[in-house]
């Protein structure tokens, strides 16, 4: 049994299909994808939304991800010094296409970027701020799981060790992690079990913790600092060929820069979000009071007059309509 777990989660690493090869990190990556999307989904269904409201978003934002992770990739390389062809940078090669190498930074950009201006553009009746929370955390997810298409390519990995510091992890793991004889920090499943905790705690953690004082694009906003942070801890033990600008020796610094960049972004993010909506609301509530003195100052013997109820803007009917007319386009 064990000789068979190794055999195939040990060793192979993709298939083909004729001549085309077909990577099984393709497989962690999309699949990383479409959990992201259901539970996102799940999310919005919750509070109201259709069942399928990401799903034409998604069609969008996955494709972008993959773009820009692959465009980050190639400027952070190539200020390290590594030597970019049209042809390589698209991934095409001898062997055919193998569009190795992508950075989880620029694929958050582009996807969530891309999915913000969909939001913004299709479903402009809907908070952008709370379309943000419902989907960006469940890039954990994503993220956690195609880590493993890294176990499997046997890459970015990190530093060597002594294997009996990991010898709790199942034999077919460890048998993996040797590479070129020598034992490697499994760093995929330091991510992906970190991530997959990030997850919950912004999920579920956070919005009980904030109670009544949380707002829209909180989540969004700790999705940076809780990322920030995952890099701060694992860069460290990261080998230095995966680290991005490695040729000019700079790559650690670059990459603790990064972390401590998307930390202070995530943190003042919340607390721009929560002092522009403090500020918001005090200058609404003082735009109201000449009203309301107004209305005081009228006499008490003459009977106010029957007004019509001022119209409420429902956004999660609004959303459903919009959702409605592009099935019914479709």
């Amino acid at each position: 049994m064990t000789e068979a777990i190794n055999t195939v989660f040990g060793y192979i690493n993709s298939f083909h299909i004729g001549t085309f090869e077909v990577q099984f990190y393709a497989f962690f990556l999309l699949g990383g994808g479409l959990v992201a999307l259901f539970l996102a989904d799940y999310h919005a269904h919750k509070k109201g939304y259709p069942k399928d409201i990401y799903d034409a978003i998604f069609l969008w934002a996955f494709p972008a991800g993959v773009i820009g992770a692959r465009i980050w990739y190639i400027i952070a390389t190539a200020m390290g010094g590594q030597q970019w062809t049209f042809s390589s940078a698209l991934g095409i090669t001898s062997e055919g296409l193998k569009l190795a190498g992508l950075a989880i930074q620029g694929g958050v950009i582009g996807g969530a970027g891309v999915g913000i201006l969909y939001v913004f553009l299709r479903r402009k009746n809907w908070d952008i701020f709370e379309a943000c929370d419902f989907a960006v955390p469940c890039i954990l997810v994503a993220q956690a799981i195609g880590r493993w298409g890294n176990f499997f390519n046997q890459e970015v990995y990190g530093l060597a060790v002594n294997q009996a510091a990991w010898g709790f992890l199942p034999n077919w793991i460890n048998q993996n992690m040797i590479i070129g004889g020598i034992y490697r920090v499994p760093l995929f499943i330091l991510e992906s079990v970190i991530n997959l905790g990030g997850y919950f705690l912004l999920t579920r953690f956070i919005p009980l913790v904030f109670s009544k004082h949380y707002k829209n694009g909180d989540q969004l906003s700790l999705y940076f600092a809780w990322y920030g942070l995952v890099r701060l801890l694992l860069e460290p033990l990261r080998d230095k060929q995966f680290q991005m600008a490695n040729e000019s020796g700079t790559g650690f610094m670059a990459a603790v820069g990064m972390s401590y960049a998307f930390i202070v972004i995530g943190v003042l993010g919340v607390v721009a979000n929560h002092l522009i909506r403090y500020m918001l609301e005090k200058r609404k509530s003082k735009s109201m009071e000449p009203q309301s003195a107004t209305m005081n100052k009228k006499p008490i013997s003459k009977p106010a007059e029957e007004e019509r109820p001022k119209a409420v803007y429902v956004a999660d009917k609004s959303v459903k309509a919009s959702v409605k007319s592009e099935k019914d386009k479709g």
